[in-house]
């Protein structure tokens, strides 16, 4: 296969993934499923007449995901009749949808090996949201009243050590990747079992503000990433309506911003009432703000390094200006 191949499997991925958020469970309508069913046979021709093309360009690899996504494609997109309740429909077409997901997923990791990237799939999980707050006031009740500064950087280096030990060992164990797979099944996202995972970049990101700041700003950046981060994903899938960009819109953003900067305030006035109230509004703006930023522009590095780092970045540069570090 090609380069020019290559892309045009970027194109067929592209429309594949703008089919996949409308199929996502919160917006899904049981009234466009004819819509979607057409749309899928596009893809499906699109698909079909790439690898009749390539056949003289093989490339195992992509040659070969593009084949698992027209196998999923033919044999699996729902056909029940439209008179069957609805129930039943929404359950037919969200279990096409996990297999193409599964799909999609594959196509956009292989692609990138051609240095072409796609954006990854973040459907709908609650369970997720849940997880994620849960690891968030975990992280602040150790950081606030828990673990000493000192005790923070220890602790932080071997949950980081254990997680790139196991991300590391997945990749050298069938074994070992099936059974953190089937552990954490409910709370990842489809891309991450190809790639590094958001808990491992996680964990790396507390050592790293474990190191480089103090209790305070520690606090601040993972409490807005436990509650900003998956407020803003819901409102976004839901109710996202203006588009900006790497799959964001200006409402999920907005709300990440608001919930973040009413996150860090409480924070701050619950164990940092010293601050001020005037104080304490400008440095959870400030790394809410930055946060935010950091939220919408993560594309190839996971939002879950990327906006708590940025978090503490606002708030340090806010408290540094104020005199308070």
């Amino acid at each position: 296969m090609t380069y020019a191949r290559a892309l045009d499997s970027q194109v067929i991925a592209l429309d594949l993934h703008s089919l996949l958020e409308e199929l996502d469970p919160s917006v899904w309508q049981a009234e466009l499923t004819a819509a979607f069913r057409a749309r899928l046979e596009e893809v499906e021709e699109r698909v079909a007449a790439l690898l009749e093309a390539s056949k003289s360009h093989p490339q195992a690899e992509l040659t070969g995901r593009l084949s698992e996504l027209l196998e999923v494609l033919r044999a699996n997109t729902p056909t029940l009749p439209p008179g069957v309740q609805v129930a039943e429909l929404r359950a037919d077409w969200m279990a096409f949808r996990s297999q193409l997901v599964d799909a999609y997923a594959s196509l956009s990791f292989d692609l990138e090996a051609w240095s072409i990237h796609v954006p990854s799939l973040r459907p709908t999980n609650y369970a997720r949201n849940l997880y994620h707050l849960a690891n968030g006031v975990t992280a602040l009740i150790f950081i606030e009243l828990v673990l000493p500064p000192t005790g923070l950087v220890v602790m932080a280096a071997l949950l980081a050590a254990l997680a790139w030990t196991l991300e590391l060992g997945r990749r050298r164990s069938k074994f070992l990747q099936r059974v953190l797979m089937a552990l954490f099944e409910r709370v990842i996202h489809p891309h991450e079992r190809l790639r590094v995972n958001s808990a491992t970049w996680y964990a790396t990101a507390l050592l790293v503000l474990a190191l480089s700041s103090p209790p305070m700003v520690c606090a601040l950046a993972v409490s807005i990433l436990a509650l900003a981060d998956p407020a803003a994903a819901i409102v976004g899938r839901r109710w996202g309506r203006i588009s900006l960009i790497n799959g964001r819109s200006l409402e999920g953003s907005t709300t990440f911003f608001v919930i973040g900067s009413v996150t860090a305030f409480a924070v701050l006035s619950v164990f940092h009432g010293g601050l001020g109230v005037g104080s304490a509004v400008l440095v959870a703006a400030g790394a809410s703000v930055l946060a935010a930023l950091a939220e919408l522009v993560s594309k190839r590095i996971d939002d879950n390094f990327t906006i708590p780092l940025s978090a503490a970045a606002g708030a340090t540069l806010v408290l540094g200006m104020l005199g308070w570090i």
